[in-house]
């Protein structure tokens, strides 16, 4: 599985333009909002996200397109559902405001990182198949993955795209502190 994992992750193919027009854009905003919100790790420490998080879930979601929305319902850079917006209160019918957008995002990923105590996967896994889908239906084959992703294969190609542009935009975002940090538990 793991082997899997690497080759999905070094084999893919990004639209280089489209990172950079992302990184260029929505960098500063991103900047700001990971600040704003920080999550509690599984040491009980704050903890600022990396931009390059925010800037993957944003290619993988929306490909920089502030205007997109799913057949679903997510709207906006970061596809947030009507309900996690009404949650997070942030104003459902302005997600295409890529500020409010990156707000809302950030605040959501701060609290799924928090619930699961820094752990990645199951954050990824949370925001792409809801909340609590990794303890309502978690994956039970062996190994590192076991019952940290969502049984379902929508969201286990998510969370390994996901994670491909996280590594992109880790090692090649123009933002020094992308390159500088990788705050995520390792589980």
């Amino acid at each position: 599985m793991i082997k899997t994992v690497f080759v999905l992750l070094t084999c893919a193919l990004i639209n280089v333009s489209t990172a950079q027009m992302i990184d260029k854009n929505y960098g500063p905003i991103i900047e700001k909002a990971v600040k704003k919100y920080p999550y509690i790790n599984s040491k009980k420490h704050k903890v600022t996200m990396s931009p390059a998080l925010v800037k993957a879930i944003i290619y993988q979601e929306s490909r920089g397109n502030p205007n997109a929305k799913s057949k679903a319902g997510a709207y906006g850079l970061t596809q947030i559902m009507p309900a996690t917006a009404k949650l997070l209160k942030c104003d459902y019918k302005k997600l295409n405001n890529p500020k409010h957008s990156i707000d809302c995002s950030v605040k959501f990923l701060a609290a799924l990182l928090t619930y699961n105590k820094g752990d990645l996967i199951k954050t990824l896994s949370g925001y792409n198949g809801g909340t609590w889908s990794t303890e309502r239906k978690p994956t039970s084959k062996k190994g590192k993955l076991a019952g940290r992703i969502y049984d379902n294969p929508e969201t286990k190609k998510y969370v390994v795209s996901v994670l491909r542009w996280f590594e992109w935009f880790k090692n090649n975002s123009k933002s020094v502190s992308v390159r500088q940090r990788d705050s995520f538990s390792p589980h």
